[in-house]
């Protein structure tokens, strides 16, 4: 009787047998609840590497190949190569070779020519394997770059300026620091949002820069000097000495002075007009409609540590129009 009367009295106040009822030996957490997390955002400088691709609707392959027709040449027949380029460039040698050889040996000079330069050899290379290397080098780093930048977030605004083109994508283990060259515009101011969930939104941006001039750079340090590295190897006044030796039918070539300048200005002319054609490619205009990305933070300070997953909204114009380029970036809060 005495059980059924408090049950009774429980389940009248709202309350069961099985519910808790406070223990004054409960455990009391004097910190309270745990407080929310700040809100991420982005602040200070990060170092920001952005990968650019130059795909066929940005670079057409014509002016690839333009670009390193000569270095091409001299990869698959250097005699030729030196020879047509020497004329192109106006060195008065060939006329007086012209004029002086009788037709068989005009006809064999070529022949002879390369048989003296297949034996040379540029770390331990033939130096035809070489000019191709250096071709395909050019190629790859035209259409494959990283660019280095800082990006200093303050608030809801931000200056973006780029301080680096990294040509270890295309192969070419060289970070060159770009603002040296006059018309270069590197610095864009615009806005950054940081949003829920750590997003990051950046603002539209407009570069210029003198890209084709860097990436010669690149590969010319990288290669310890193109043009006097095929100079030392092949060594024209020794191949002319060898050549001007050379008879047919009871004649010799001669001429070894007039060789020598054919060969040093042909070797001039190949180099000169790679790089002038690989300089053409100014960046006229790097656009960035806008990017995307996601912070994170490390140390769970409110404060984003790293810049992951950034997605350019990007064209560009290499004389040809704007033209859409894939472009992803990443980032990391500099040191204070």
């Amino acid at each position: 009787m005495k059980h059924a009367l408090l049950l009774a009295l429980l389940t009248s106040c709202g309350l069961s047998p099985s519910s808790h009822l406070a223990d004054p030996n409960d455990p009391i957490d004097p910190a309270g609840p745990a407080p929310e997390a700040p809100p991420l955002v982005a602040a200070g400088p990060y170092q920001v590497t952005s990968r650019i691709d130059l795909t066929v609707e940005a670079v057409l392959p014509a002016q690839l190949e333009a670009a390193v027709v000569t270095l091409r040449a001299l990869s698959t027949n250097p005699a030729h190569a030196l020879l047509e380029a020497a004329d192109e460039a106006g060195v008065p040698a060939i006329g007086t070779l012209q004029a002086a050889l009788p037709g068989p040996l005009e006809d064999r000079l070529e022949g002879w020519i390369n048989d003296e330069i297949a034996g040379v050899q540029i770390d331990g290379v033939p130096v035809t394997v070489y000019a191709g290397r250096i071709a395909a080098l050019a190629d790859t780093a035209l259409t494959h770059v990283a660019v280095d930048s800082e990006l200093t977030i303050q608030g809801a605004t931000a200056r973006h300026r780029l301080t680096a083109l990294d040509l270890t994508p295309a192969g070419v283990p060289v970070v060159l620091a770009v603002g040296t060259l006059a018309g270069d515009l590197l610095a864009q101011d615009t806005t950054a949002v940081s949003g829920r969930r750590g997003a990051l939104a950046l603002g539209e941006q407009h570069f210029g820069l003198d890209y084709g001039e860097y990436v010669w750079q690149g590969i010319d340090a990288a290669s310890g000097g193109i043009r006097n590295r095929l100079g030392t190897a092949i060594n024209c006044p020794a191949v002319a000495h060898r050549v001007a030796g050379k008879c047919a039918l009871g004649v010799c070539v001669g001429h070894e002075a007039e060789l020598t300048a054919i060969c040093d200005g042909g070797l001039d002319a190949i180099v000169d007009l790679a790089h002038d054609r690989v300089a053409e490619f100014r960046l006229e205009v790097l656009h960035l409609a806008g990017g995307h990305a996601t912070l994170v933070d490390d140390d769970r300070d409110g404060i984003a540590d790293r810049i992951a997953d950034g997605t350019w909204q990007a064209e560009l114009d290499l004389g040809q129009g704007l033209r859409h380029t894939p472009a992803t970036f990443t980032g990391a809060l500099a040191a204070r």
